[in-house]
């Protein structure tokens, strides 16, 4: 803000009331309490700003020529206090050499301020320009999302961006944030495109997670697993319904490879390889993507790679010992360095859960 006050001809005219909307932190102070007048100048024009003016705390005027009056505020240091800002385009307007009236009015105006130090007619014009302009800013605003998602991207850019994944009400806000699950609702407005689908492709699904998670990540769907058999629907010698190659089960558990899935993430560095660990903030994270992309449906498992470079032995005199030293997770035998990754860290993910 100071820059824009002291040197306002090197700011553009949209880049200079972005700062300012900043400066004031609301969605309606276009028209209020920044303002647009018009232009008298009949040169051509050296930037996108002729003049740039504080009323309030702060400098009193500073025009592109570096013409100034007034003092910075000290306590502010040099940027002025929220007040009501004039600014002064050079490039639009009704008056001035690229004004849309004919030039006698300007030519006028400038006589009138000059001879009679009469401004009334110019301040008349000044409130058809103002409406102007900030219909002219709101207009190239409009369909520019990063600037909306700049200025108010709680209120309504956010929730719309949420609401096309199925999570734009209120209740639903924050059930995944980062703080308990490791997913904001801002990563996950950005992945809306691929949530508003009811179910995730495998190949869909290992590019969300790499790309959230910043690690390779590989999904090998049909792993298997043994499923029990509830007693009431094993069969037993004497029952009706058990036939032989259709219905008769032998045993109390029965294979099935369509309801659980492996992860495998990796290579990773140390650091990495404890984030996913069971508590980290990865794994987390890795479980409440896998809630939303499949729900409950599908069981998950964990395969954790450590890259060989950040294999390191362990003795129970090192000084890793009290703080990585975990047994089955980072305790490693060697005799010398590492010349494979391992693979040896897999667990069992629950989705929705905190792992």
């Amino acid at each position: 803000m100071a820059l824009l006050q002291s040197e306002p001809q090197r700011f553009g005219f949209f880049q200079a009331v972005r700062l300012l909307l900043q400066a004031h932190g609301r969605d309606d102070a276009l028209g209020q309490q920044i303002r647009f007048r018009n232009s008298l100048a009949l040169s051509f024009p050296a930037s996108e700003i002729e003049a740039l003016r504080c009323v309030g705390p702060g400098p009193a005027e500073t025009r592109a020529d570096g013409a100034a009056s007034g003092a910075l505020d000290a306590k502010s240091g040099g940027a002025p206090l929220p007040g009501t800002y004039e600014l002064t385009p050079a490039f639009m307007g009704l008056l001035g050499g690229q004004g849309a009236l004919p030039t006698a009015y300007t030519e006028s105006l400038l006589h009138r301020e000059a001879e009679t130090r009469d401004d009334g007619a110019r301040a008349f014009l000044d409130l058809f320009a103002n409406r102007m302009v900030g219909l002219f800013h709101r207009a190239w605003e409009k369909h520019r999302l990063a600037l909306r998602y700049e200025r108010d991207s709680q209120q309504h850019f956010l929730p719309m961006a949420l609401a096309l994944a199925g999570l734009g009400q209120k209740a639903l806000r924050g059930r995944h944030d980062g703080a308990t699950h490791g997913v904001a609702d801002e990563a996950l407005a950005y992945f809306s495109g691929a949530l508003q689908q009811r179910t995730l492709s495998a190949e869909q699904l290992q590019r969300l997670l790499a790309d959230y998670l910043q690690v390779p990540v590989q999904l090998e769907p049909f792993v298997g697993q043994w499923a029990e058999v509830p007693q009431e629907g094993r069969s037993l010698l004497g029952q009706q319904g058990g036939v032989l190659g259709q219905s008769a089960l032998l045993g109390g558990r029965v294979w099935q490879r369509d309801l659980r899935a492996r992860l495998v993430l990796g290579p990773l560095s140390q650091a990495e390889h404890a984030r996913f660990r069971p508590g980290g903030e990865g794994a987390r994270a890795l479980a409440s993507w896998l809630a939303l992309c499949h729900g409950v449906s599908v069981a998950f498992e964990v395969q954790l790679v450590l890259q060989r470079d950040a294999v390191r032995g362990c003795s129970l005199d090192s000084a890793r010992a009290p703080l990585a030293g975990r047994l089955g997770w980072d305790t490693f035998l060697l005799s010398g360095p590492s010349t494979a990754h391992r693979h040896d860290v897999v667990y069992e993910i629950q989705p929705g859960a905190q792992a």
